[in-house]
């Protein structure tokens, strides 16, 4: 069994292991194409030698000026390319760095967190235990409950007494003409109408018996009213017996000291919630540079590299080239048979180190996109507050298993929010939930409290407090594919 800040963790790393794959990629991305300038610098020296061997000088000088251009401007724009790759590489790099070493101080933090929150349980535990035995404690509980029942009683009656309402207005409600001489108030001082209209409105009344029936009406009106109007007062006497049983609870726990824990613990859930977000800051700043990142290198956002190729492409269509190339290969002399068959090799290289570089734009894309999955996957982890100091999870051999197969690229992050939720429990805090209540649990949000103020990851918040449980999150629809190729 691990506990919910441990699987955090686990994702995270996991992240952490794909942002060190795109640095991989980018450096063999890097190197792509330095090779692809390296391989057309020698193609170009070769045309430029062959030109020179079967064309006249004014010819062989066209063209070669020609090639000169086009292959510094290639050059120029793939240099470019590959620096800026390389550039953003490296600040993507230093600034995972910093997110691992944020994230270390947070886990450290919730750690603590954890720490204070057991020393809390303990000594309220200790507490509970002892002052129960006590013929005070037992004396203010008898109190508490009995105002409790009596409340408890007075409510349910009250509820009831609504519920029924319904159905015994009804007769009334459909009467029309009892219906109408209600809402305009009649026999009684507030009604409206004048003497022409009470005589008429009268005639109605004795017609359907409306003097007999409005009192009997009335009543059932007034006494749903009344026994709420009870219930309030029985839920507000009962808070007297409350508040006193709550003050012995509150002094046996301060005689064990735990005012002291608490205090700790406050202090502890604030400087997590400091590093926490000094986390999310620096995410966020690593999320841009990562879009900006995968745009460069898939080139999305960036034709460099397609321009490139482009200005090549131009200045390899120009007829006095293709001329060349024809000539030579109709008349292969000594001189220039190396020649071509050194292009001719070369070419099939650049050819393969395209290739390779469209194939790691490629997997950069896919790279990108599954983890972007992995980082939706811990938000929304977050946003269930599965981290929460009291989440386990007892499945954590499934965890790690899907973990790899995200990383790997054969399985989709969907599948993980359903291993966490099926591995998912709440550890329930030592002794009553209610004990020091009002008071407690105002130091942290538990589970099975009296109220549900902190649901989900708001129990990360401070000066959240009550009772706490994840919030069944709903996934997007598209998050629950499995696969096992590889490929999406």
């Amino acid at each position: 069994m691990v506990t919910g800040r441990q699987t955090l963790a686990s994702i995270e790393d996991a992240i952490s292991k794909l942002h060190g794959e795109q640095t991989n990629l980018d450096q063999a991305l890097s190197s792509a194409v330095s090779a692809t300038e390296r391989l057309r610098s020698e193609r170009g020296e070769s045309l430029r030698e062959l030109a020179r061997i079967k064309l006249d000088e004014i010819a062989a000088g066209r063209l070669v000026s020609d090639l000169d251009a086009g292959e510094r401007r290639a050059r120029q724009i793939l240099d470019d390319y590959r620096l800026r790759i390389a550039a953003a590489a490296e600040q993507c790099g230093a600034l995972q760095k910093e997110v691992t070493q944020a994230e270390a101080a947070r886990h450290a933090a919730s750690e603590e967190v954890e720490t204070a929150l057991e020393a809390v349980d303990h000594g309220r535990a200790e507490a509970e235990a002892k002052v129960q035995g006590t013929q005070t404690w037992q004396d203010a509980k008898a109190s508490r409950d009995k105002a409790e029942a009596i409340a408890a009683e007075a409510e349910r009656k009250a509820a009831t007494s609504q519920a029924d309402l319904g159905a015994k207005k009804k007769p009334y409600d459909e009467d029309p003409l009892f219906a109408y001489l209600w809402r305009r108030r009649f026999a009684t001082n507030q009604y409206p109408g004048g003497r022409f209209a009470a005589m008429f409105d009268r005639m109605v009344a004795e017609f359907i018996g409306y003097d007999s029936a409005r009192p009997n009406y009335a009543a059932l009106i007034e006494i749903p009213m009344r026994l709420q109007e009870h219930a309030a007062a029985q839920r507000k006497a009962a808070q007297e017996p409350q508040a006193a049983l709550a003050e012995i609870e509150r002094r046996a726990m301060v005689e064990a000291g735990v005012d002291a824990k608490e205090k700790v613990l406050s202090e502890s859930r604030h400087k997590m919630a400091a590093m926490d977000d000094m986390v999310e800051k620096k995410r966020e700043m690593l999320r841009k540079l990562d879009e900006a990142r995968a745009q460069l290198a898939t080139g999305t956002a960036d034709p460099a590299y397609n321009e490139a190729l482009n200005t090549i492409a131009a200045a390899d269509a120009t007829d006095t080239l293709a001329n060349l190339y024809a000539e030579a290969r109709r008349t292969p002399t000594t001189a220039d048979e190396a020649v071509v068959g050194r292009i001719e090799a070369i070419e099939r290289n650049i050819a393969k180190t395209e290739s390779d570089i469209a194939t790691l734009r490629r997997g950069a894309l896919e790279l990108s996109r599954r983890r972007s999955e992995m980082e939706g996957a811990r938000e929304q982890f977050r946003r269930t507050g599965y981290d929460h100091p009291r989440s386990t999870f007892n499945n954590e051999g499934d965890i790690a298993n899907v973990l790899k197969g995200i990383f790997e690229g054969a399985v989709r992050s969907g599948v993980l929010f359903d291993i966490l939720q099926n591995g998912h429990r709440s550890r329930s805090a030592r002794g009553s939930t209610d004990f020091g209540f009002p008071d407690f649990p105002v130091p942290f949000p538990l589970p099975g409290g009296n109220s549900n103020n902190a649901p989900g990851g708001a129990w990360r918040n401070p000066s959240s407090r009550g009772g706490w449980a994840p919030t069944q999150s709903e996934r997007a629809p598209n998050n629950n594919d499995f696969s096992t190729g590889g490929s999406f």
